[in-house]
């Protein structure tokens, strides 16, 4: 290895297993994995787990993923002193994905894990700096710190006086309000919108957000839902996400970048004709945002805001960083089979495959 390691947090999630599948296949460094565990041991046994869910034999690449055992919750992540000095002398970079995304989790908590686990990152993050060969400081946030900002909102924008549709994008906004003090470091800040599958075999072991709302339509289980027709649908697969985290890692360019489809987004009505086509099925009836249904018991009703968003946000500076390397997010109607062929093959998380099958079960047909 070349390079000095990547400490990872949030390892063990979706998007940062797909940031360490990509840091790992490309072997020019090591990652460090904080893992929350009660030991070494533990932590150890997590990472073999997540693995385990990448490759059918994770042989080649295990010698270059660590565990160290902590929590973002704790004081010094938790991790022992010793260990701790001895990473911050080591590692070259920092990718904090470590986040609460349950929508509904009260304040308190969701700040702890997003707030205050952003604070202690940002000190093993200036500790590194002070003492090792720390170098790049990437922060993980989400592009719903917009709220309810209407219409198009920047990458440099943070406050607009907006209010939020849950404790989760609240505490992303605070925790964005953490890194603006942080310019010794000069984070760069990522917000991705809404992260589901790669683009090309589907795979995600999420079945979260948009995935529950498609699955109840596909049974059947409701015909109407409370949105706005020309909504904005976020989507961007996390091959895309992870393909700009790791671009962001090799860069030294500081502040925010929006990882999103922005204009190219899908409205709620190019979804519905998506979902009607893929599952031959009626189209819902589209109610007034706020309106009463049988929806919100079945698929979580912390989900149907994001049908009524009508914000668009604006990705110049992700665009012009990501130029040179020709990627560009995917459009949900370009791959929107590919999510729903892994889902259904996946039975919406009941037998999953591991990335590396799900990538197997497309390349003849991409060969083809």
């Amino acid at each position: 290895m070349s390079r000095p390691p990547v400490f990872l947090t949030g390892g063990t999630g979706f998007l940062g297993m797909e940031v360490l599948a990509r840091l790992l296949e490309r072997g020019d460094r090591d990652v460090v994995c904080l893992v929350r565990a009660a030991d070494q041991a533990a932590a150890e046994e997590r990472l073999e787990g997540v693995l385990a869910t990448l490759w059918d034999d994770p042989s080649p690449y295990r010698p270059h993923a660590r565990a160290v055992a902590g929590d973002v919750t704790r004081p010094g992540l938790g991790i022992e002193p010793a260990v701790r000095t001895a990473l911050a002398e080591e590692i070259g970079a920092i990718l904090h994905c470590a986040a609460s995304i349950t929508f509904d989790l009260p304040l308190d908590e969701a700040r702890q894990i997003n707030v205050e686990g952003t604070r202690e990152v940002i000190g093993l993050g200036r500790e590194a700096k002070a003492i090792g060969r720390l170098e790049r400081f990437v922060h993980v946030s989400t592009a719903y710190v917009s709220g309810l900002h209407h219409g198009l909102f920047r990458e440099r924008q943070l406050d607009a006086g907006q209010r939020f549709r849950n404790t989760y994008e609240q505490t992303k906004w605070e925790a964005e309000h953490v890194l603006a003090a942080a310019d010794d470091l000069a984070p760069a800040i990522a917000r991705p919108s809404i992260v589901m599958g790669d683009a090309r075999s589907g795979w995600t072991p999420a079945f979260n957000v948009l995935y529950w709302p498609l699955r109840a339509y596909s049974r059947g289980l409701f015909d109407a839902v409370p949105a706005k027709r020309e909504g904005r649908v976020d989507v961007v697969t996390v091959d895309y996400v992870a393909a700009a985290l790791i671009a962001l890692l090799d860069r030294d360019d500081a502040g925010v970048f929006n990882i999103v489809a922005g204009r190219e987004a899908a409205t709620v009505s190019e979804l519905v004709e998506l979902a009607t086509t893929r599952f031959e099925r009626p189209a819902p009836t589209l109610l007034e945002p706020g309106a009463d249904t049988e929806m919100g018991a079945t698929s979580g009703d912390v989900f149907l805001p994001y049908f009524a968003v009508d914000t668009v946000f604006d990705d110049t500076r992700t665009q012009a960083l990501l130029a040179p390397e020709h990627m560009r997010p995917a459009r949900l109607g370009e791959c929107f089979d590919a999510l729903m062929d892994y889902a259904e093959a996946a039975g919406w998380g009941k037998t999953p495959l591991t990335r590396e099958a799900a990538a197997r079960r497309v390349a003849p047909a991409a060969a083809a």
